[in-house]
């Protein structure tokens, strides 16, 4: 499993203008909706409920928004970069300037679980993460994306 197999052109985002966890949703599910992927609204509700329950910001300047979404057609991932650090998680966390945002349809829980943790383990590989953010372009940073995803089994 490849998280460029699940990666869509359209639903990455290289300059948020987002300051704050709602503007940053608000943000990614416009793009999602303008993408084909779904109502921006319930894509928003859906990842603010989740952001509520529990923050996914890992750390690092890394967070995955995250939701099951019904009527999504299938999993997919987007990519936003905000070039100021956003406020993310709650106070005492870092700030994020990384957002892989994951959204499954209803029943691709198992799939889901094994993204976020290569999600997780990109954010991890030495570099990556100060790479991307000098990227300068959506092609620009899938291309790094899909070349460091290679690196992993």
């Amino acid at each position: 499993m490849r998280i460029s197999d699940f990666l869509r052109p359209d639903f990455v985002l290289p300059s948020l203008a987002a300051r704050d966890v709602e503007g940053v949703v608000q943000e990614v599910s416009a793009c999602a909706e303008l993408a084909g992927l779904g109502s921006a609204d319930v894509i928003a509700e859906k990842l603010l409920e989740r952001e509520r329950s529990h923050s996914t910001v890992i750390g690092m300047g890394l967070a995955i928004p995250h939701a099951t979404v019904p009527g999504l057609p299938g999993t997919v991932i987007g990519v936003a970069l905000a070039r100021e650090p956003v406020q993310y998680g709650p106070e005492g966390v870092a700030p994020a300037s990384t957002f892989f945002v994951l959204l499954s349809p209803p029943g691709s829980e198992r799939e889901h679980v094994k993204l976020l943790a290569r999600i997780c383990r990109l954010g991890h590989h030495v570099g990556f993460l100060e790479r991307l953010g000098e990227t300068e372009s959506g092609e620009d940073i899938l291309r790094l994306i899909e070349s460091v995803d290679s690196l992993h089994v």
